[in-house]
Parts: C-alpha cells; structure tokens; sequence
C-alpha cells in the first residue's frame, strides 16, 4: 500500500497524517518531549503518539524504555497508533531528552515503576499499560515487573538482556564489547556511527596481542568508565548480578500475560530463558499458563526482524514471522479482550531447524522426551585435527586409555575461531576454517542411522586434570553432513574456578582429575539428518572478543602477562572417567 505523508504545525502539536488510496486514512498526532516528574525531580522525555480519530477515548497504551533514544520507535509509534493505541516511547534516564545520568541497570526499574504510574494517570489512558521491546529494552520490562504497578497489565520481552549472565559476562568470562556498548550509551546522542566503526576491531586486537590486562581495556580505548570498572570487580555471579532476577517470593506475585521471545542464536537467550524459567519454576498456575514462549532460527537482531537466512542456514518462508502483527495481535487479546493470536497453540512455540515448520509444545521441558550419550575415545589417535579425530562412541570404553593434551600457552595468540552469535561474516554457522593449525581436541561419530531431533542443550560431562590453578575451555558441536558441509550447533565456555559455582570461585588442585559439566550456551532445535556425523570440538578459549585468561591465581581481570602461565591439559575417556556428551532428543 502506497502511504503518502502531509505535515502541519498547529501550535504546539506536530501531525501527521496518513493518506492511502483506499478510505482507511488514519491521522497520528505526536507529543513530543513531553516531560515525566519522577519522585526524585529527574523529569524523563517521552514522545507520545495518539489516534487523532480516537483522541477524545481512553485507550490502551503500549510503552517502550529505550537506552538508545526515542527516535528509533517512529515507525513503531505509528503502527500502534494506526492500530488503535496510544504509544509512548520514552529515554532512559541521562538519555536523549531525559535528565539525569544514565547508569546501566541501575535506575531501570523504579523510574520504569513510576512512568507506568504517570500514564495510569493520564486523561488518554485506559488503565491499562502494555511493555514492548528487545535486547536491553527487554530487561527493562521484567525490571519494572518486579516493581508491579498496577497498570501494567501485559509484556512482551524479547531478547532479553540477562546482566552477569550474558552481558557483559557469559559463565563470567568478560567481553571487551562491553566498553563498547557503554560508548555507544555514553551521554545523551546514540553515537552510532562509533559504535559500527572498525575502530573496535582494533582495540580488541591490540589488548590481546600486546597481551594488555583486562582492567586497562577502557584507557586503552581511551575511555576511562567507572561503569566498567565496577563491573568487573564483580567477577562472580554475587548479589551485585542477581539483585536484577526475581526472588521465589517475587515470581509467585506474577499476574500478567507475557509473550516470551528469543531465537536459537540469540546472544541474549540465556538471560531470555532465565527470566523465563524462574518463573515457571516458582510462578503461580494462572501466570504461568498465560506465559508464552516463541523460539525460532533468529539471531540477536532476528528476534525482532527475522529473516529466511542465516550465516549460511537457509529456512522457508514460515520462519518470517510478522512480528508486528504479533505484537499488536496480543495486545489486543490481552487488554482489549480480543482474539489469542493464532500463531499461539500452545504456551511454548518454536521452530526445528531441518524441519522447517513450527512445533507447539506444553512447557520447554517436553520439547525433548529422551537422551542420545555418546562417549568420547581416542583409540589409536591423537585426536588432533579432523583427520585424526578421536571417536563418539554409543557405549563407554571398557579400558584405560591414554587421555588426550592440549599444550596451551596464552602467550602465542593463537586466536582458536568459533561461530560467534554477533559475527557479521555471511556464513559463519557454516564455516569450519577455524580448525586449522590449533590446539584443540576433535572428536566425531558414526553416521547417524536415523534422523533425529535435537531439542535443548547438548551437555558435556568431560573428566579433566591440568597443571596449573585455572584455565577457560571451550566445547563446540556441529552436524557434518553426507556431503561434509558443516553446521554450527551450540558452544559453551566455562571457566575452571567456577566449575562447582557460579557464585564462588575455587581454584584448581594441580595434576587432579576433576568432572566438569557444561551444560550449554544456547538451546536450539534442528533435525540431524540421516548420514550426518556430529563433530565435537574441545579447547581453549582464546580470541581477541573475549577477556584472556593467563591462568593465575589471580582474577582474570588483573592477571599480568609476565606472570601467565603454561599449561597440559588433560581430557580422560576411559571405563573410570567416561566423558560424555549428552543430546536432548524427541522420539515421536
């Protein structure tokens, strides 16, 4: 439909009106900079978009909170207001129009609290308040929740930041992305132009081959941040991080619907599903069975613009869902009482990769109802490179075997490349060129016999010894298909001082076979096809985009390159040690 645009300034209210060549032509006023008086005296700035047809009713209204400032919600402004609600998207404080400072995380959710008040007051307001919004925005909606203002009647968090957990640390490994993000929240513009500038690529490049620590990352960018500092004097997963998650207590109170939404490559998805999962295990039975879930073949991004390809994956045409249909489909089942949108047929919703159709499910748990283990061996191999590769086996070897070795020294950068759920390259889910010339350890399996379904996470029960007090490893897990082509699957890091607790670092006793559980970065659904192999890749963790580790005793933050340590790392198999990874699969 072909929209044609006509400006008019009368006094101080800026319209536009929307003509079209059928006869559904809608005016939208805009209010903008309208300011919200918070308790403290800090007054927010809100742009405020309304039905001109519908001025004079209380309406609805769906709220954004945006770090990255209000002008990025225009268009969304006027679907909603064209759809019959009154939208408002307002800066986060110290952003764009709003006063104050902008600290992340920190005075989210009471000024969030108190926004929802202020529009429950308002003369255009129904009662009822609706959140949308993706990433941080997403955060920000289960930030006010556990405030519970009474208007806020509806969520919808979609890729939602999980804080300590995977930004600006996963399983707290830190990433310099993190100064990166904070330039690009700093003061009150979006700084986007620096922040896609290739500027970053180099300062990430310069700390790690100049072996730089990783509390100098911000002087090195030229951007001293106290922000980053107190971040990651927090290195473990303490009170500091889990302030932002709901208690048991908190999760029972829960009485709205929510539309979950994340991707199988959503950076953001272990926080998504925290959020999700916590209440479900602690939620009353009404909240719980108005909460929806929707998983798809989605990055980060993907999750609000999805597409039918993806780094190298190519899906069909279902896979696009239209998002804003959604959006405004729940919101006018869940404050107008209208129709459940049809894309809803049960409460968790998500999309086998290989398959290419959405699947229902009652709860994420029954998306799988049993487990493929395959153990690892080494039998006549060093398990070296794919063409020595150890072995996955169906049943544990029944003998000792010599345990494989990894001789790593931080020092040699030796960048060991994995998929990475930001990547910008075209194809990097299919692109298995990290392989070459690394320390790793390589294992694969037999031809699949069947097609199978992988649900969840694929877990890693790996039995390690190595001689110094820490290290970071990583797993990796791809489908090597009949035609050798391989397909990215799921990773996960882990740092060895936190392989009892994410709450309390323990170091290592030297030359002393331990178990360590991985337990998955990112769940995903994809049907393994017939004659595929898995490939199971272990290593270090090693690259520019995350903080090194120079495996001390001290914290990876203020570990210094001169005192870096060398280390063999040794990887069990055998009848008392059996490593094993084990697949959620479905059985139909």
């Amino acid at each position: 439909m072909k929209i044609k645009y006509l400006l008019f300034l009368p006094l101080f209210l800026f319209s536009i009106s929307f003509f079209s060549q059928k006869k559904d032509s809608l005016q939208v006023t805009i209010d903008f900079y309208q300011k919200i008086e918070l308790s403290d005296g800090t007054k927010l700035s809100a742009n405020i978009y309304k039905p001109y047809h519908l001025q004079n009713k209380k309406l609805p209204t769906i709220l954004i909170i945006t770090p990255y400032v209000s002008d990025e919600n225009h268009e969304r402004g006027l679907f909603f207001a064209r759809n019959g609600y009154v939208f408002i998207t307002v800066d986060c404080r110290g952003r764009g129009n709003s006063e104050g400072k902008f600290i992340p995380f920190e005075k989210d959710a009471k000024d969030g609290k108190e926004v929802v008040d202020w529009i429950g007051k308002q003369s255009w307001n129904n009662g009822k308040v609706g959140m949308l919004g993706g990433s941080y925005r997403g955060m920000n909606q289960w930030f006010v929740l556990k405030e519970f203002p009474k208007n806020l009647k509806t969520i919808i968090p979609i890729a939602s930041v999980g804080p300590g957990l995977d930004f600006p640390k996963y399983n707290n490994i830190f990433y310099p992305y993190m100064i990166r993000w904070l330039m690009l929240t700093s003061g009150k513009t979006i700084n986007q132009k620096l922040f896609g500038a290739d500027f970053w690529n180099q300062k990430q490049e310069q700390l790690y081959t100049q072996n730089i620590s990783f509390n100098n990352y911000d002087s090195v960018v030229n951007f001293p941040n106290k922000v980053f500092q107190n971040w990651i004097s927090h290195p473990s997963h303490d009170a500091f991080w889990q302030r932002f998650y709901f208690t048991k207590k908190e999760s029972e109170q829960i009485n709205i619907p929510i539309l979950s939404i994340t991707g199988h490559f959503d950076s953001d998805q272990p926080g998504a599903l925290k959020y999700y999962n916590d209440h479900m295990q602690h939620g009353n039975k009404k909240a719980i069975e108005n909460h929806y879930l929707i998983i798809g073949p989605w990055n980060h991004g993907g999750t609000r613009r999805p597409k039918k390809e993806l780094a190298g994956l190519t899906f069909k045409e279902n896979a696009v869902l239209n998002m804003n249909e959604l959006y405004v489909d729940w919101f006018n089942w869940t404050l107008k009482n209208g129709e459940k949108p049809s894309l809803l047929k049960d409460r968790v919703i998500y999309y086998p990769m290989g398959g290419n159709k959405w699947k229902y499910a009652s709860s994420l748990k029954a998306i799988s109802n049993s487990k493929k283990e395959l153990f690892l061996s080494s039998i006549n191999s060093d398990a070296k490179s794919p063409f020595t590769s150890g072995q996955l086996l169906e049943n544990p070897i029944k003998k000792d075997i010599t345990p494989d070795k990894i001789s790593y020294n931080p020092l040699t950068n030796q960048a060991i490349e994995t998929p990475s759920y930001q990547n910008k390259s075209s194809k990097y889910l299919t692109d298995q060129s990290y392989i070459n010339d690394k320390e790793i350890l390589i294992y694969h399996s037999n031809p699949l016999k069947e097609t199978i379904e992988v649900n969840g996470k694929i877990a890693f029960e790996g039995y390690i010894s190595m001689d110094v007090v820490d290290a970071d490893f990583q797993i990796s897990i791809y489908e090597i298909t009949s035609n050798n082509e391989s397909i990215f699957l799921q990773r996960d890091q882990l740092r060895a001082r936190y392989r009892k607790s994410l709450e309390t670092p323990e170091l290592v006793k030297k030359n002393t076979i331990e178990k360590y559980i991985f337990e998955g970065e990112n769940m995903f659904s994809r049907s393994v096809k017939k004659g595929s192999r898995l490939r199971f890749v272990f290593s270090m963790v090693d690259k520019p985009q995350v903080q090194r580790n120079y495996m001390t005793a001290e914290d990876p933050s203020v570990q210094q390159a001169k005192n870096a340590k060398k280390a063999t790392i040794k990887l069990y198999h055998n009848a008392k040690y059996p490593s094993k990874i084990s697949i959620p699969i479905l059985k139909h």
